[in-house]
């Protein structure tokens, strides 16, 4: 848990008694270790560790194992000098090895026990693993006192010395029952050359003036440096180690008093036995006494509840020893002077000592009763606050968690619950209070309870107000963006509205125009209201925190200024509240990697910090809502213009309609006053219409032009009217005739030119075929519905041909000329753009179409190099994935013809793009994008060919170290397969003779000397693992970071297939492989010593009985 980390030191009592512990673990208290900081850590971040320590442990497996090959071989070594009479010489090289393994296993002791209590899965498989190394060192470190103590005369103090060395050394990193191993009887097995355990072959190889040397200092009434305790035994009938008994702490010795029928002896008097009874009573006392006062009271509530009950046990040895007590009372009366006054003594002395030992051990069961009162209560409260930690920790405070309310709702129960245990914890803090006012023995475990629970609380509270803030913060965020999006909808729906209400034409009703005027007048009133709500929210997204980096799934791409909210001090960083930190790291959510102000980097919980505004975000939201508010109140202004200028222009028209519907008699019908009248109105009309008309998109400057000249016309038709009414009246009719025609044609001509102008500035779908085609569809109609009109502009050429020849003095006959001109003119600059817009159609939907194809071959080809699976461990697979690569390459470079179509067209597209900004001055805005997504096309399609001869590359070398390896790994699996047969039919046969058995024993030795020289193969096939894994992973990774790059062009995202590499398959073969060539290594070293050993008992006993057949025979 986390508090444990911060503030509280117990003693790790449980690391001690699981496999061990030196005398500095033993007697001082340490810092609680990172075993229960990593209980602390996330799920997720705790596998990773947990899986690295096993990974370290694993690998300092193999460096021990290796150390003691080495060791073994020099001891081998010096084994063969010792025979043949030479002094050893690698008696430093071995303790080096063996010291150095050593160490090994003291840090294996702490990684082991840091797996176990973060309950790592396969903890019991390196348990053992480690288990059967330490069994390995200590019958190598027997086998060594054996050999050179053979090898040189030490005293008796040396040979104490030594083995008190290598005793306590072993035992101070894996303990076990020392007088159990050390004192018990060799057993016949062990006698007659068997293999035995590690202690007992250790054992049998010393004098009987050593075995008493060795277990006279560890009794424990004569051992005060020693803890008087025994750990059980954890080594199962295999000689290895039950992983459950890692747990089990140290027990107090009950040694039984002896019965006095027990100390009967036939050269003593009944009297001396009394007194030797008494003693060992009075001795009984004192060590009870002594292991009480030397007894432990637990750091947690497993071990507090394991000594409370060991206790239990313990006081009911003590109660039961009145019987004892009472037994030599009455032997008192059997006594007799003087030996009864030393009796009475003795007796007196053990009454006392008694009386003080049942005294203590009450005291002793009474302080164990209310420390795991106290106990029980503090690890129940410290695991409801940790879990609360863990939840508030873990909770996802980004933008895709936008359920603020239920987190709202959940955090004031929390506040609730947290007033309710504010009693609780505080009852709890008075309990511990009061226990060390009554200076209780276990006062460093009730501190450190106490001050965990303290830290924890105010942990917790901090936590609690980081919540607060990040509650107002994420509603003012989901708030906003909800407001943004509302006012987007809004403003959106208004400008379509604003769009479909509002267009207008010169074909639009004047009464409906002059309606929808006034109901846009009313429309702006609203829309200038609503300019405060989009102020508004640009004000608010000045102070929008940001969310979008507590999501993991989106990395950091720089460091980022985060604030923190609370204070946070741990050993490698301290931050204050309100500091300015940086943001190194996101990938994990519940934790950052951060900057403080100091400089110090370190992992912390992220809820303790806010990432402060601005959010570009949110600007840029309201940038763009504000910028779509003035899009919306532009088009009004454009659409209130367009209206008010078609209203004008029908005025206008109604006036030049009515002047062109006069004839003569209308003329002579009207008052003189009249006249005067109709002009003024045509010119005001004509001066509202060029007013309205100035920013109007309806009418062009051409259109201005040509209604100018149209109302001039019509004032020079009404002067001419009034002139020469009689005169004109037939070519007046002519005129009015043709005029009409021509402005009809002309009429149509522009609706054309203007919906053509719209279609070519209006962009295409530029992926859709189908709009393309239907655009091509509608335009030929169009080219139709021009055509027919071409063809009546020439019909009504000619009519006024023949008409300027026969009244060629007529004042009309210019205007109907201009006004034929101008439309002969604009019909040929129409046809000619029409014309050059159905060939921009054709190509446009040309290029569309192959790059579609391409597209989709390129599509194609990605997913299959997409969903390509990791490498197979098998040469047939690998050749397999290289047909298909070459396979596809074939293909690609038959298809090679798509993208040639596809420039093809594009370069035709572009030599119409510029007919048409030549001839008319209209740019094509679909062409670039054409381009550039060509471009793309090609450059994915050259990363197709790249990949695939990149991949054909790789594959290629892999191939060829997975061959390799493969025949390397064959040969050596052979050849220890074959090893390992042999070796099991020469152990179980077992010569009858010595000559045999010196056979067998040449035949070993000259294997042992084979197999190290066949030491380079399993070299060369570790080598070839090596290169085998290292191509594959490199293999693996050009996969992912092509998959990474498929993943970014596609708009939806390929379904990703999980990569099982088959690296860590064939490295685990090859380890294998080597624990089965040192395990036979090391049983053939062996079975030559033991071999050795009978062979020279054999010849022995065959000397022996020659001699004694000698004897007879004489």
């Amino acid at each position: 848990m986390a508090f444990l980390s911060r503030t509280s030191t117990v003693s790790n009592s449980s690391f001690n008694t699981s496999f061990g512990s030196c005398d500095s673990i033993l007697t001082e208290p340490l810092q609680i270790n990172i075993v229960v900081h990593i209980l602390n850590i996330p799920m997720f971040f705790r596998l990773e560790m947990l899986q690295q320590i096993a990974n370290r442990v694993q690998r300092d497996c193999v460096n021990g194992e290796d150390k003691l090959a080495l060791a073994r071989s020099a001891l081998q070594s010096d084994t063969k000098r010792l025979e043949s009479g030479i002094q050893f010489v690698n008696e430093a090289e071995v303790a080096g090895y063996l010291l150095e393994c050593e160490n090994i296993l003291r840090q294996q002791v702490v990684d082991i026990q840091i797996l176990l209590d973060g309950k790592f899965p396969f903890a019991d498989q390196l348990v053992q693993r480690v288990s059967r190394l330490r069994d390995d060192l200590l019958a190598l470190r027997a086998e060594c006192s054996t050999v050179y103590s053979k090898g040189r005369t030490l005293t008796t103090e040396q040979t104490k010395r030594m083995i008190s060395g290598i005793t306590q050394s072993l035992n101070s990193g894996f303990p076990q029952s020392v007088n159990s191993s050390f004192t018990s009887d060799i057993t016949p097995s062990l006698t007659s050359g068997g293999l035995g355990t590690p202690g007992s072959t250790f054992t049998s190889g010393l004098t009987p003036s050593l075995n008493s040397s060795l277990t006279s200092p560890l009794t424990p009434s004569l051992t005060p440096n020693l803890p008087p305790a025994s750990v059980p035994s954890y080594m199962g009938s295999g000689g290895g180690m039950e992983p459950g008994n890692l747990m089990h702490l140290k027990h107090m010795q009950i040694r039984k008093p002896l019965m006095k029928s027990s100390l009967a002896d036939p050269s003593m008097s009944e009297e001396e036995v009394n007194l030797k009874y008494v003693q060992d009573l009075l001795n009984w006392v004192e060590e009870m006494h002594l292991q009480l006062e030397r007894s432990e009271w637990g750091t947690d509530l497993p071990s507090v509840e394991m000594h409370l009950d060991n206790h239990k046990s313990v006081h009911r040895a003590i109660e039961e020893f009145q019987m004892s007590l009472k037994d030599a009372r009455l032997s008192e009366m059997q006594m007799n002077m003087p030996l009864k006054l030393t009796y009475s003594d003795k007796l007196n002395k053990l009454d006392k000592q008694y009386e003080q030992l049942l005294s203590s051990s009450r005291d002793r069961q009474s302080h164990l009763e209310s420390l795991h009162d106290f106990v029980s209560q503090a690890t129940q409260e410290l695991i409801w606050l940790n879990e609360k930690e863990e939840e508030e920790v873990a909770f996802d405070w980004s933008d895709c968690n936008s359920n603020i309310s239920q987190k709202r709702d959940y955090h004031a129960d929390l506040m609730r619950e947290l007033d309710e245990k504010e009693d609780t914890i505080k009852s709890v803090q008075d309990k511990a209070e009061r226990l060390m006012l009554k200076n209780h023995p276990a006062r460093l475990t009730i501190e450190a309870y106490k001050a965990a629970m303290q830290t924890q609380w105010s942990w917790i509270l901090q936590l609690c107000s980081c919540v607060e803030q990040h509650l107002k913060g994420n509603a003012v965020f989901f708030e906003f963006f909800s407001d943004a999006k509302v006012s987007m909808d809004y403003l959106k729906n208004l400008k379509d509205s604003i769009q479909r209400r509002y267009s207008c034409d010169r074909s639009s009703s004047l009464h409906r125009l002059e309606d929808l005027i006034q109901e846009s007048m009313d429309e702006k009133e609203q829309l200038l209201q609503y300019r405060s709500t989009v102020a508004g929210l640009v004000g608010r997204a000045k102070n929008i925190v940001q969310l979008r980096p507590r999501n993991p799934e989106i990395p950091l791409r720089s460091s980022i200024p985060v604030r923190a909210i609370c204070d946070y001090r741990q050993i490698e960083i301290t931050i204050d509240k309100d500091d300015e930190c940086v943001l190194v790291s996101n990938s994990h959510r519940a934790k950052w990697k951060v900057i403080n102000p100091a400089g110090n980097e370190a992992m912390v919980p992220s809820v303790c910090f806010t990432v402060p505004p601005p959010n570009k975000e949110a600007v840029d939201l309201a940038a763009r809502n504000e910028q779509l508010y003035q899009n919306v109140l532009t088009l009004w202004h454009s659409s209130h213009v367009n209206m008010k200028s078609v209203v004008s222009w029908h005025y206008l028209m109604a006036d030049i309609r009515a002047i062109r519907n006069w004839n003569v008699a209308s003329i002579k019908t009207m008052l003189p006053g009249e006249h005067q009248q109709v002009l003024s109105n045509l010119q005001s009309h004509f001066d509202e219409f060029l007013e309205d008309s100035k920013e109007s998109e309806v009418f062009t400057v051409a259109d201005c032009a040509q209604l100018e000249r149209d109302v001039a016309a019509c004032k020079e038709y009404y002067q001419e009217l009034l002139r020469s009414a009689e005169r004109e009246e037939h070519e007046e009719s002519v005129y009015n005739h043709y005029i009409s025609d021509i402005r009809n044609i002309r009429m149509h001509l522009e609706s054309h030119e203007e919906h053509l102008i719209r279609q070519i500035r209006s962009p295409l779908e530029r992926d859709d075929l189908e709009q393309s085609l239907q655009r091509i569809t509608e335009h030929e109609r169009k080219m139709s519905e021009l055509e027919r009109l071409k063809g009546d502009l020439d019909v009504m050429r000619e009519k006024c041909e023949q008409f300027f020849r026969q009244a060629a003095s007529s004042p009309s006959v210019s205007t109907l000329s201009s006004e034929l001109s101008v439309l002969v003119q604009s019909m040929s600059q129409v046809y000619s753009m029409s014309s050059i817009y159905m060939d921009k159609l054709k190509t446009v939907s040309l290029v569309v179409k192959h790059s579609q194809s391409a597209e989709s071959l390129v599509k194609a080809y990605e997913s299959k190099l997409y969903e390509e699976d990791a490498v197979n461990s098998d040469v047939k697979s690998i050749e397999n994935v290289i047909s298909t690569l070459k396979q596809w390459r074939t293909e690609i470079d038959e298809r090679q013809e798509v993208f040639h179509d596809m420039e093809d067209e594009l370069q035709k597209a572009h030599v119409i793009s510029d007919r048409m900004f030549k001839a008319h001055n209209e740019r094509d805005f679909d062409l670039d994008w054409h381009k550039e997504r060509a471009d793309q096309l090609s450059e994915r399609w050259q990363n197709i060919h790249s990949q695939i001869d990149s991949r054909l590359r790789d594959l290629d070398g892999i191939s060829k170290s997975l061959k390799h390896y493969r025949d390397s790994y064959s040969s050596v699996d052979q050849w220890i397969s074959e090893l390992e047969t042999a070796q099991l039919k020469a152990q179980e046969n077992k010569p009858d003779d010595s000559k045999a058995l010196a056979e067998i024993l040449n035949k070993q030795k000259v294997l042992v000397a084979e197999m190290e020289q066949k030491q380079n193969r399993i070299d060369e096939c570790q080598k070839y693992s090596e290169q085998y894994s290292s191509a594959v992973k490199d293999y693996e990774l050009q996969l992912m970071t092509f998959r990474a790059m498929v993943d970014s062009q596609h708009k939806s995202p390929l379904k990703k297939r999980k990569i099982q590499s088959s690296s860590d398959a064939i490295q685990q073969e090859f380890m294998d492989l080597r624990t089965r060539y040192t395990a036979l290594v090391t049983l053939m070293t062996q079975y030559v010593k033991f071999a050795s050993e009978r062979l020279k008992r054999a010849e022995d006993e065959e000397v022996s009985w020659f001699q004694f057949k000698n004897k007879i025979y004489l």
